[in-house]
């Protein structure tokens, strides 16, 4: 097994003289590597400019195309790296991948689809993607929303009205920009099934639920500041119809947020309906008020769950090392190159991570931070040596498998780098 040196847990930005938040040396030099592999798969050959590939990887598995949602997620770190950088050259490149995105994710919209701005992924060319394909993906534009509405936050702050109207929201309808269109679909299509984030089950799921609530709480403060005051009214009458919606995912017998409700089609395994996919919806969709954020008791119960499924499950975990590797769900099937067994996801363990150290700074508990270090150390350990992280971890030998320098690993690594912040 390719294993760094473990490290001790440090305490850094001293909050009180009892109390600290944990960090990792690690996780801080993986912040350096995950930034250049995102600008490496934000300018991917052969790919059109704002194209960001899921991986390098075009065969077994082939995830050389655009994912809106992985595209999202990773942009949304991009512009937190725009927004505090200060070298005005580095700050450059990052407003110019933002805007060749945000020029890109348009086109997308534009494009004539299946189905229409729910289809989950482009071609690097930017021609959509029609062959058979788990579609409609909803979680998609609510999440593209909310990378945008970032953007057009901090727009606003240094003066840039005229840009954000001229080219996101121009308050009008049919509109032509990129984010009132996808508030439109979010809140006109909430309700509709689609196929979870693991693009496998057709239902209603939590997590794509909690990222549309997200989006349209945010685009309804958007909308007000841009004086489009009866679309801020429809876009917070809909997230308030989501909370509603959105209690019926706890399961009292179970004692942990179900995943799907009201499964129409795909993958009829799931049998537990315990699923990471829970607690990135807390991570990615929590709006800080407390409603199914990270201190939710039904959110801790579920983190706890997923533990307790995992800690047996993988043959790597009865190993005498930290932390506990995490899959996406129990039954999970796919290991990158077939369906003969799941294994163990960096994106998994970083959300465990991530997940302790909000909830350590919320609980100011200590322990809570040394589990997310030993999460963090669990990555560190099976990570290469230069810090590339593949999309698995094998169950049994701990290598790196399936597609090499995944987006989104590197994205989770900066969101879990800034939740110990």
């Amino acid at each position: 097994m390719r294993q760094l040196s473990l490290f001790f847990i440090v305490l850094s930005l001293q909050l009180s003289p009892q109390f600290a938040l944990a960090n990792s040396p690690w996780l801080a030099r993986e912040v350096s590597v995950a930034t250049q592999k995102i600008l490496a798969n934000t300018a991917a050959p052969g790919a059109m400019p704002g194209v960001v590939i899921a991986s390098p990887s075009q065969m077994n598995p082939n995830y050389y195309y655009h994912w809106i949602r992985d595209a999202a997620l990773t942009m949304d770190t991009m512009v937190s790296l725009w927004r505090t950088s200060g070298d005005s050259t580095q700050k450059q490149i990052y407003q110019n991948r933002i805007l060749h995105y945000l020029n890109f994710s348009r086109n997308n919209q534009t494009a004539i689809t299946l189905t229409g701005l729910g289809e989950p992924k482009f071609c690097i060319d930017g021609k959509p993607y029609s062959d058979a394909w788990g579609r409609p993906q909803n979680d998609g534009p609510a999440l593209r929303a909310i990378t945008a509405i970032h953007f057009a936050q901090v727009l606003l702050q240094q003066g840039q009205l005229s840009f954000v109207k001229s080219n996101l929201y121009d308050g009008v309808l049919p509109t032509n920009s990129l984010i009132k269109a996808d508030l439109e679909y979010v809140s006109h299509h909430w309700q509709d099934p689609s196929f979870d984030l693991w693009e496998e089950t057709l239902g209603d799921h939590f997590y794509t639920r909690m990222v549309q609530r997200k989006a349209l709480l945010l685009g309804a403060s958007l909308a007000d500041t841009l004086n489009d005051h009866a679309a801020s009214l429809w876009y917070h009458s809909q997230a308030i119809a989501i909370e509603a919606s959105l209690n019926n995912f706890w399961d009292p017998n179970k004692k942990y947020i179900l995943t799907t409700l009201n499964r129409r089609g795909g993958a009829d395994y799931k049998t537990s309906n315990l699923d990471i996919a829970v607690i990135l919806g807390a991570l990615h969709g929590g709006m800080g008020d407390g409603f199914f954020d990270v201190s939710d008791a039904r959110v801790q119960a579920t983190m706890q769950a997923l533990e307790q499924s995992f800690a047996g499950l993988y043959p790597l975990n009865q190993r005498r090392e930290p932390g506990t590797a995490l899959g996406r769900y129990p039954e999970d099937r796919y290991n990158g190159g077939g369906f003969s067994g799941g294994n163990p996801w960096v994106l998994s363990t970083l959300a465990a991570a991530e997940y302790y150290y909000r909830l350590g700074a919320l609980k100011r508990s200590t322990s809570d931070l040394a589990l997310a270090d030993a999460y963090v150390q669990r990555v560190a350990i099976h990570a290469y040596p230069d810090g590339s992280l593949s999309e698995q971890i094998d169950r049994n030998s701990g290598y790196m498998v399936s597609a090499s320098d995944l987006t989104w690993n590197y994205a989770s690594v900066l969101t879990t780098a800034a939740a110990t912040q």
